[in-house]
């Protein structure tokens, strides 16, 4: 399959997923799932599809089991607008680039507030005294 083509099918397949998750889906525990990339194989066998959610372990384990369980739902609810032959196999992944993206800026957010707070703690230099040298500026 052309690679332009291949984009063009992953892109709806991410677009019927998110419908798919935040308004088909009738679980409450499911919250603000977001697809983030789909992944799909030159054959169309095997759609990986990236996703996160805000939360910590506890939330992301729950939304696991729940994807994992919904997978043949989502599955069924994009070959109905898929006009190939054959229907990937979803697998839901959990996409760690967003988690890592936060922690990261946690660090940069703790690392400034360190230094400013150190830089609110240096004492202040004294004037310079007029060098009789120089003339006055001003």
């Amino acid at each position: 399959m052309q690679d332009r083509r291949l984009r063009r099918v992953e892109e709806l397949i991410r677009q019927k997923i998110a419908s798919t998750l935040l308004r088909d889906l009738q679980d409450p525990r499911l919250g603000f799932v977001t697809v983030t990339k789909v992944k799909v194989d030159k054959e169309l066998q095997h759609c990986e599809v990236f996703w996160s959610v805000l939360g910590d372990e506890k939330d992301r384990a729950v939304h696991e089991r729940l994807l994992s369980h919904a997978a043949g739902y989502v599955q069924r609810e994009v070959a109905a607008i898929l006009e190939t032959r054959t229907m990937p196999r979803v697998h839901f992944v959990f996409d760690e680039s967003i988690a890592g993206a936060m922690r990261i800026d946690g660090l940069i957010k703790r690392l400034k507030a360190e230094r400013e707070a150190r830089e609110a703690s240096l004492p202040t230099p004294p004037p310079e005294p007029n060098d009789p040298a120089k003339p006055p500026t001003g």
